[in-house]
């Protein structure tokens, strides 16, 4: 089943709810704060000033200077408790056919939320991302394609060792504040954990981006103050993320893969999986959604993902060869220039 396009109306909603989200999210600050631009490598880039504490005022990351952020900066200033109004949007959105996550997912990323895990660039990966992209592109999935039981972050090596930010408490404490029973599954090395889970089986998992060949069993992510498994493939994921809205609540603000590297992803790691692995079907099947969806919105997204990919080298090209070759053909067509 293909996704069908939503009322212009309900797809107005979304953006609607997604700039009241980022005026929340730099509004949490407090009222008694300031914004600095600070300049690094001929970039701009913002931050937000606290009320002095105990003799200092704490400074948090915003991100990179965009009109967007500008224009969020300039809403936060004078942006009221919006939070029964931006609820009764959630209600209607999901009333309207777009998927939400499970409680207890929604609850685990309000808590990332509210910490600040997406404000420094960590991003929802897997089907929970995937759930997301309804809203962003302005169609319904198909039911079977969003099921999920876990909870995969993600956040690039790079970008955190870049940032002078980080969250102030363990990861795990954040996870707690969601759910007092998370515990921390050990790697090799019992003082490493990338692994998180609750006594009935529900998981999240933090990820990170592969350096080299010889990757270790974990990679330590300092602004997530965690540690994170390394992943072939997850740079390209990863790069230029988007901000999406989790429909839990009064909406969560989260980062996700931009569609059309999602998708392109998807038939990649379709491949690595073994036969026997059920995501496997689960992976073409999602890509072939949002391929779908991309053909008709943002064709030129799409077909520059797919064309990077196939450039990285002789393995993606004959990863993406045999996922190709499974997809039907107007997908396939969708892919080439």
């Amino acid at each position: 089943m293909l996704p069908q396009r939503l009322p212009l109306a309900i797809h107005t909603n979304v953006a609607e709810l997604l700039d009241q989200l980022r005026a929340a999210q730099v509004a949490a600050f407090g009222n008694d704060t300031s914004f600095l631009r600070r300049e690094r490598k001929g970039r701009y880039y913002w931050y937000v000033r606290s009320a002095q504490v105990d003799g200092e005022r704490h400074e948090r990351y915003l991100g990179p200077e965009t009109a967007e952020l500008l224009r969020t900066i300039e809403q936060a200033k004078s942006v009221k408790n919006a939070a029964d109004g931006r609820r009764l949007l959630v209600r209607a959105l999901r009333a309207a056919g777009l998927h939400a996550p499970d409680n207890r997912t929604g609850r685990v990323l309000q808590v990332l939320a509210q910490a600040g895990a997406f404000r420094l660039r960590a991003a929802v990966v897997g089907t929970v991302a995937f759930q997301t992209y309804g809203a962003l592109l302005g169609f319904t999935l198909p039911s079977t394609a969003v099921r999920t039981g876990d909870l995969d972050i993600a956040q690039d090596y790079g970008v955190s060792v870049a940032l002078d930010d980080g969250l102030d408490r363990p990861f795990l404490d954040v996870l707690r504040a969601a759910d007092p029973t998370f515990i921390a599954v050990p790697k090799l090395d019992p003082a490493k954990s990338a692994n998180y889970r609750t006594p009935d089986g529900y998981a999240v998992d933090v990820l990170t981006t592969s350096r080299h060949a010889g990757d270790e069993a974990t990679s330590r992510l300092d602004a997530l103050n965690t540690d994170a498994t390394p992943l072939r493939f997850l740079d390209f994921l990863l790069r230029d993320s988007v901000e999406a809205a989790v429909l839990h609540g009064d909406g969560v603000l989260v980062r996700v893969p931009a569609p059309s590297r999602y998708a392109v992803h998807k038939l990649i790691i379709s491949r690595k999986r073994s036969q026997a692995n059920p995501k496997r079907r689960k992976d073409l099947e999602q890509a072939e959604i949002l391929i779908h969806a991309l053909a008709q919105d943002d064709p030129f997204a799409l077909r520059e993902a797919y064309s990077e990919a196939r450039d990285r080298g002789e393995t993606w090209r004959e990863l993406l060869d045999q996922a190709v070759s499974l997809l039907p053909e107007a997908a396939r067509a969708a892919l080439e220039p």
